[in-house]
């Protein structure tokens, strides 16, 4: 009898041994994939994700070149990686100074709407701020393809909550906009005020200004907004 309790406890301190070294062996592997991702994040935003080397990574990082390839499957998902911090950032930054949905003026319609477009105007000129801040980060999420079609959900996820800062003010601009279409409208105003700050910053239309590419997003958002708010 005593020998099968102790048999038992052995077995149960042996589980338990087998349990905290995978607990610890999974969080060497999330501090290892954290600091691989913001090694690439930091080389991605002074060169660019054209300019990504496994070896520039694993000597920044201190570790052997094939350790990385133990966390990504390869440079792509790598950049993805850096991709979704990305939009992290930008998800920050919009937190921090863009007034939430919930703060919108209750009651005074004409109040409500004025905010709304405000809203709006403050995501564009904060979008064009964070892309002339870091271009190459912004590049890489918007040109770097993966020779996989399939984007995983959680990065899908990432995009959508940044969508979903465009579609909240829409719901006091066009209360009578069904959910999908209003989804498409957001879409729709995002790609055009991304297609002015990508052709401006990279002077493919040709020189401009700082405060006439502003005018030109401030001019598009109040275009958009007030066809949405007439009758």
């Amino acid at each position: 009898m005593f020998k099968l309790y102790f048999e038992q406890c052995s077995k149960t301190e042996g589980q338990l041994e087998i349990m905290a070294n995978s607990r610890e062996m999974s969080g060497r592997r999330a501090a290892l994939r954290e600091a691989l991702a913001a090694s690439a994040q930091r080389i991605i935003g002074e060169r660019g994700y054209q300019a990504l080397r496994a070896r520039d990574v694993a000597r920044d990082v201190g570790c052997a070149l094939g350790a990385i390839y133990g966390v990504f499957a390869d440079l792509d998902a790598l950049i993805l990686a850096v991709k979704e911090r990305t939009l992290d950032l930008l998800e920050a930054e919009i937190a921090e100074r863009i007034p939430s949905a919930e703060s919108l003026p209750k009651g005074d319609l004409a109040a409500a709407r004025d905010q709304a477009e405000q809203n709006l105007q403050d995501l564009a000129a904060l979008y064009l701020a964070f892309a002339s801040a870091h271009p190459w980060l912004w590049q890489a999420v918007f040109e770097h393809r993966t020779p996989d079609p399939i984007v995983p959900d959680a990065y899908i996820a990432k995009l959508d909550g940044i969508l979903r800062h465009v579609e909240r003010p829409l719901e006091i601009l066009a209360p009578a906009l069904k959910p999908a279409v209003r989804q498409l409208w957001a879409r729709a105003l995002f790609s055009a005020v991304h297609g002015i700050v990508a052709l401006g910053l990279d002077q493919k239309l040709g020189p401009l200004s700082a405060q006439s590419l502003q005018w030109q997003v401030h001019s598009l958002v109040h275009a958009a907004t007030a066809g949405m708010s007439s009758p």
